[in-house]
């Protein structure tokens, strides 16, 4: 009969019915019997009259009994099955939530629209054919990388934000976020499970990483979108998924799928090669792919590209940057049926001419071999015969002084982007300061040890166990062979990752760091947040250890740059490499992030004060940056972080007084790989899967049994009982008085 109530605690509301019965017995009168003469005729009149009176007040009292348990049944709202007899009773309320897909991949053109247009016409559908004056609900769930609730009240609402919706966004669909946000909300509103069967819609592309995301996953580990299917399974709940996604299970479609620099980008008017990678994610093979590079919005030649099924093709651009500064990359190719991953674009910041500050702690005019950074400094600026030099651009500009000249008050430390000690005996401790002041402002400080260095001392000014000090590790003894004929130490493990080493990573110039003898070094223990980037292979102690401070990083070799203790000066073809990289890393100053995914935001990071910065999106709009910016260390100063970042493309940050900061959002590249999951893959998914296609008959149906809820029944029928009894009532009161 009935399935249930909603509210089940109100159906206990249903023993005030008696309260009319128990009014009545309250108020029935006791009294002693009296005859008197006249009460004879009195008495007679009533035998006659009493049998139906009494049915009749009877019949009053169960009416009023009977108004009471309707009404308190309604507010429960009973609700019974498609089996149950009183079925036909019931009203079918839906309640329905249909999740809309909007990730890029919808984008893609066949025929006359886009996946995206049919999708929203589908959804219109489907709130079409719900009517809000009967109590239909419609829940609206926009599902890209960040799932939102875009309307859970009226069909009408929930049609009325559709047309918001015209077009997709740049970025991938989270399922497992987007069941997420259903869910919240059904268990938000407590009666949504319970009321009416909740129909979950999914109109998708049906494409196969968002099911599927990853098909070789080692057994047992965990599984979030399992998770999310399940929790539908424990609420009697299934997801239709309705594909409006191109007939074909692999669509064709090419893609720009990575732009980046494949050589060191070292400065102006230095060639940089340039890779542009695009793949062809369909399963034929296309031919007369036509790959455009611009820099800076200046197109250079095309390339044409033919290319197989499932194939990725790589276009090498040799290019020439003119200017120091960030510099704007975009390729493209031509239209296809998917518009997202047509271009791409990416920001390379060349760098200018790093100043550096050589502090000689063990200066020798006599050769420059003896002379602690002699022939560091001439790595760093040799002689102009035709090289760098000639062509315009000074990678490095030196400076040398006396570790004395530290401690004068007219030394500025401040247009140094790199400073090196080198073999430095004493450091004052205003000198310490003026060191950690710059570096924490974004300056790069290496740390070369030597023969006159003295470990106690260096740890004692240097170096604080809690990491407020400069040095990466705290120097401990120092360490030498026996005898340098007999035996030397050498690089036994380095991160060819590190910028400052990866030209060794190099199998061809390995050999050149890991094979140079090394006599002498102190030893160190580096701290927790430092980073061991060489070890020597003498128990892996650290040759080359880095820490972030501040806004600039500190690196500590633990041997020296002249000849005494090592032979990486002697070495030509290993010195001029490990200095060029380990002084540039240095004085690149804070990591600027050029490039970020779609819908991350972005803090940007300034020199100075910003004063009305505004954001500039690709498509021109115009957005001021609001909020108040944070002072970081250094003089440095931190924006608000920017939101609107959900468009591919270049973005500007432009201030009063300040030349703009420029960035890329990039999108996913494997968005563009459209393959599908067929329907029937999808079932065998989970049990809370239920696959069709938008076109067939049964789109419109659950399987699923329905149940509806009796109470609109129920309070007409309380109704007409009430408005029974009240005219029943006045008619017999009218009556009896009548007689």
């Amino acid at each position: 009969m009935i399935g249930g109530f909603v509210h089940p605690a109100l159906a206990l509301g249903a023993l005030l019915a008696a309260v009319p019965l128990i009014i009545h017995l309250l108020n029935r009168r006791r009294h002693r019997p009296l005859e008197w003469g006249a009460m004879r005729f009195v008495l007679a009149a009533y035998k006659r009259t009493r049998r139906r009176a009494q049915l009749e007040n009877l019949l009053l009292l169960l009416l009023r009994m009977l108004g009471v348990a309707l009404l308190a049944l309604a507010l429960a709202r009973p609700f019974a099955g498609d089996a149950s007899p009183l079925a036909p009773l019931t009203e079918s309320r839906r309640d329905v939530v249909i999740v809309l897909d909007v990730s890029a991949s919808t984008g893609y053109r066949d025929g006359a629209g886009t996946v995206h247009a049919r999708i929203i016409e589908r959804a219109r559908e489907l709130l079409g054919d719900l009517d809000g004056g009967r109590g239909d609900r419609a829940r609206l769930v926009v599902a890209d990388d960040r799932p939102r609730l875009l309307s859970w009240r009226t069909p009408s609402e929930a049609l009325n934000l559709l047309g918001a919706l015209d077009q997709p966004s740049d970025t991938s669909m989270d399922l497992v976020a987007a069941l997420a946000e259903v869910l919240a909300s059904l268990q938000e509103d407590g009666n949504a499970l319970e009321a009416s069967e909740v129909e979950v819609r999914l109109l998708t592309d049906l494409q196969r990483s968002n099911f599927d995301p990853d098909p070789s996953r080692a057994e047992g580990q965990t599984d979030e979108l399992v998770r999310a299917l399940d929790r539908l399974v424990e609420l009697e709940l299934v997801l239709t998924v309705e594909d409006l996604g191109p007939a074909e299970l692999i669509p064709p479609n090419v893609g720009v799928t990575d732009i980046a620099p494949i050589s060191p980008v070292l400065g102006p008017g230095l060639p940089v090669d340039i890779a542009v990678d695009v793949t062809n994610h369909g399963a034929s093979a296309v031919g007369g792919v036509r790959l455009a590079l611009a820099i800076d919005g200046e197109r250079l030649p095309s390339r044409v590209l033919d290319m197989v099924g499932g194939a990725t093709a790589r276009e090498i651009f040799a290019v020439t940057f003119d200017e120091p500064g960030a510099h704007v990359l975009e390729a493209s190719i031509e239209a296809d049926p998917l518009a997202f991953d047509d271009r791409r674009a990416a920001v390379i910041d060349v760098p200018g001419t790093v100043s550096v500050l050589l502090v000689n702690g063990a200066p020798d005019e006599s050769a420059i071999e003896l002379d602690e950074v002699g022939l560091f400094a001439a790595a760093l600026a040799p002689p102009d015969d035709g090289g760098l030099g000639s062509r315009g651009f000074v990678p490095f500009s030196i400076e040398e002084i006396d570790p004395a000249f530290l401690d004068a008050a007219d030394l500025d430390l401040a247009p140094f982007d790199a400073i090196v000690l080198a073999n430095v005996e004493a450091i004052s401790a205003r000198a310490v300061e003026r060191l950690t002041e710059r570096v924490s402002a974004g300056a790069g400080l290496i740390v070369s040890l030597g023969d006159r260095t003295v470990p106690s001392v260096y740890a004692r000014r240097l170096f604080a166990a809690d990491g407020t000090g400069l040095l990466p590790a705290e120097p401990l003894e120092v360490v030498s062979v026996a005898d340098r004929r007999d035996g030397y130490y050498r690089v036994g493990e380095f991160d060819g990752e590190h910028p400052a080493l990866a030209f060794f990573n190099d199998p061809r110039w390995r050999p050149l760091l890991t094979e140079i003898p090394i006599y002498t070094f102190i030893a160190t223990t580096p701290l927790p947040q430092a980073r061991v980037l060489a070890a020597l292979d003498a128990g892996k102690a650290p040759l080359l250890v880095e820490r972030a401070f501040g806004a600039g990083r500190v690196l500590l070799f633990t041997t020296s740059l002249d000849v005494a203790w090592t032979r990486i000066p002697e070495s030509p073809r290993t010195l001029v490499p490990f200095a060029h990289e380990l002084v540039r890393h240095a004085g690149r100053g804070p990591a600027r992030r050029l490039e970020v995914p779609v819908g991350e935001p972005l803090s940007v990071i300034v020199d100075r004060f910003p004063r009305s910065p505004v954001a500039i999106l690709p498509d021109g709009a115009r957005r001021p940056v609001d909020g108040e910016p944070t002072e970081l260390p250094g003089g440095r100063w931190q924006l608000p972080p920017i939101t609107e970042t959900g468009r591919l493309g270049v973005y500007r940050v432009t201030f009063d007084e300040a030349d703009p900061v420029v960035f890329a959002v990039q999108g996913r590249a494997d968005e563009g790989d459209l393959e599908r999951l067929p329907a029937e893959a999808l079932a065998e998914l989970h049990p809370a899967l239920r696959a069709v296609r938008a076109e067939s008959a049964d789109v419109g149906e659950q399987d699923v049994s329905r149940r509806g809820e009796l109470w609109r029944g129920l309070l007409w029928i309380c109704l007409a009982v009430l408005i029974s009894e009240s005219l029943w009532g006045a008619w017999l009161e009218r009556r009896r008085r009548l007689s």
